[in-house]
Formats: structure tokens, C-alpha cells, sequence
């Protein structure tokens, strides 16, 4: 990835450190899934987490 800005760059590695912690969490989980698929998974899931965040926070929220 090139980029262009240590701004993009800072967002860049906390996107992939999201999904580290993402990797992690669904590996312990007991889902089977290979390596490959769960990396591209948890990517996915990392850069689409703001909408991920709205879509999860009715089960969050208290009632």
C-alpha cells in the first residue's frame, strides 16, 4: 500500500491492528475457518467498522 501521509499511514496500521484483534477473537471462537479466509474476513470487518459499529449498536445500547 502506498501512502501518502503519516495521518493515513496511523489509520492504516490501526485498521490491521483491528483486525489482528478481530483474528484473534473469532480463532478462540472455535469457528472453523482457514487462515486465508479469516485475513480477509477480519480485514474486511476492520475497514467497514464504523458501519459495523451502527449496525451492532441496538445490541449494545440498554433498553
Amino acid at each position: 500500500m502506498a501512502v501518502t501521509s503519516k495521518q493515513a499511514a496511523d489509520a492504516y496500521d490501526r485498521m490491521i491492528e483491528a483486525a489482528a484483534e478481530l483474528a484473534e477473537l473469532i480463532a478462540r471462537s472455535g469457528v472453523a475457518i482457514d487462515e486465508y479466509d479469516l485475513e480477509d474476513l477480519t480485514i474486511y470487518l476492520a475497514q467497514h467498522s464504523l458501519r459495523i459499529i451502527k449496525i451492532l449498536a441496538p445490541a449494545i445500547r440498554p433498553r
